[in-house]
């Protein structure tokens, strides 16, 4: 069982801040988050994925977060890169995103992605952003989270 709470903040300095419960030890979550073949499984909302060929995760302060977001009835390609500016095993990873003017984000944006042990289960916290509109943002993680839900879901 999944829980998630979406909630909004400002309209100038727009984030996206996303709750969920994932029926999964947190170091399946954060191994979930940090080895490419896991990203690569969950990656993207409905409709896109991101080739395995595309992740590179170098898992260091300094190291870098990349992978190219693929759509899938397109083909349109869209990198994202990152550097991880913060890491703390297996409770935190803080990704630096590079401004991509051509998809609207004007400035460089943060990830932080804080995961907490709740008795064997697993509580993530997400904070995202500055955008100037997070609705894209946050549907795209909400897809890519119910992908990365049924990863780490026990069978």
């Amino acid at each position: 069982m999944t829980e998630q709470t979406p909630v909004g903040a400002g309209p100038q300095d727009q984030k996206v801040v996303i709750t969920r419960v994932f029926d999964a030890p947190r170091e399946v979550v954060f191994e979930a988050w940090t080895k490419p073949a896991h990203v690569a499984g969950w990656w993207g909302p409905e409709g896109f994925h991101a080739p395995l060929e595309t992740v590179e995760i170098d898992l260091r302060v300094g190291g870098r977060y990349h992978l190219g977001m693929v759509q899938d009835d397109t083909g349109a390609q869209f990198p994202l890169r990152y550097e991880i500016v913060e890491l703390v095993p297996p409770e935190l990873v803080v990704l630096k995103g590079e401004a991509m003017p051509e998809m609207g984000i004007h400035e460089p944006t943060i990830t932080r992605i804080e995961l907490h042990d709740e008795g064997g289960r697993t509580r993530m916290s997400l904070t995202d952003g500055p955008y100037t509109t997070s609705e894209h943002a946050e549907q795209g993680w909400h897809g890519s989270f119910d992908k990365l839900d049924s990863l780490v879901r026990p069978v």
